[in-house]
C-alpha cells in the first residue's frame, strides 16, 4: 500500500488479519458521538479497566476533554469500522504529556470487546509509539489496575516494566528509534511490524 500523504496527519486504512478493513485517524471534536456510542459496546469490566469505574455514559465534560486534543501534548487516535454503520468506533488510544516531566507521557488504549485480540490494540499502540517519537516522548507510561491481568500480561510481552504503587501498576515503555530494544516475543514482533509498516506509510512517495 503506497500513500502520498502523511498518515500522521490524515490517517490511513489497514486490514486486520481477518481481512476486514479498519480506518485509523486522529481524534477530532466531531468524534464525541462516536466515542459515546463506543461506550455501549464496552462491557462493564472493560469500562472499569479503562476509566477505573464501570461508568456507562461519559459526561459532557469528559467528552470535551477526550476530543479537544492538540495532537502534540495530548495525542489521540481512533479506529473506525470502514464499512460499518452501527457502532463504528472500534478502539481509541491516546497519550498525554506530563507537565512535570515533559519526556514522559501517560497512555491508554481501549478496544471494544468484540474486537479485542484482533490486533486493533496493537496497531493503535504502534501509532502511539510513532507519534511519541516525533513529539520528543522518551517513555510511554500506562497505569493499569492489578486485576486487569490481560492488559498487564500484554504490556509485559511488549517489554514494559511494571512498578506497583498506590494500588496500580505503572508500566513503562522506552521510546527509541532503534526497535531492537523491543523483546523477542510474538506480541512485540507484531508491534515492531506495525511500527515499521506505518512509518513507511507516513513517508511521502517520490514522483
Amino acid at each position: 500500500m503506497e500513500l502520498s500523504f502523511s498518515c500522521r496527519e490524515t490517517g490511513f486504512a489497514l486490514p486486520l488479519q481477518s481481512g476486514e478493513l479498519v480506518d485509523f485517524r486522529p481524534v477530532t471534536q466531531d468524534d464525541r458521538e462516536t466515542i459515546q456510542s463506543g461506550m455501549s459496546a464496552l462491557s462493564s469490566r472493560s469500562r472499569l479497566f479503562r476509566f477505573f469505574t464501570p461508568i456507562a455514559k461519559l459526561p459532557d465534560k469528559w467528552l470535551h476533554y477526550l476530543t479537544e486534543v492538540d495532537q502534540h501534548n495530548h495525542v489521540a487516535w481512533i479506529a473506525i469500522g470502514h464499512d460499518q454503520a452501527q457502532y463504528p468506533g472500534l478502539g481509541i488510544a491516546r497519550f498525554i504529556r506530563s507537565q512535570e516531566q515533559p519526556t514522559i507521557a501517560e497512555f491508554a488504549v481501549v478496544v471494544i470487546d468484540s474486537y479485542q485480540r484482533r490486533e486493533v490494540g496493537t496497531i493503535l499502540m504502534a501509532i502511539l509509539y510513532l507519534m511519541a517519537r516525533t513529539k520528543g516522548i522518551e517513555i510511554l507510561r500506562g497505569v493499569v489496575l492489578p486485576e486487569n491481568l490481560v492488559m498487564l500480561n500484554w504490556l509485559g510481552r511488549l517489554g514494559m516494566v511494571g512498578t506497583y504503587e498506590d494500588g496500580v501498576y505503572r508500566m513503562d515503555m522506552p521510546v527509541r528509534d532503534d526497535l531492537s530494544c523491543l523483546p523477542d516475543t510474538p506480541s512485540a514482533q507484531r508491534l515492531r511490524y506495525y511500527i515499521d509498516y506505518i512509518d513507511r506509510l507516513s513517508r511521502p512517495t517520490s514522483g
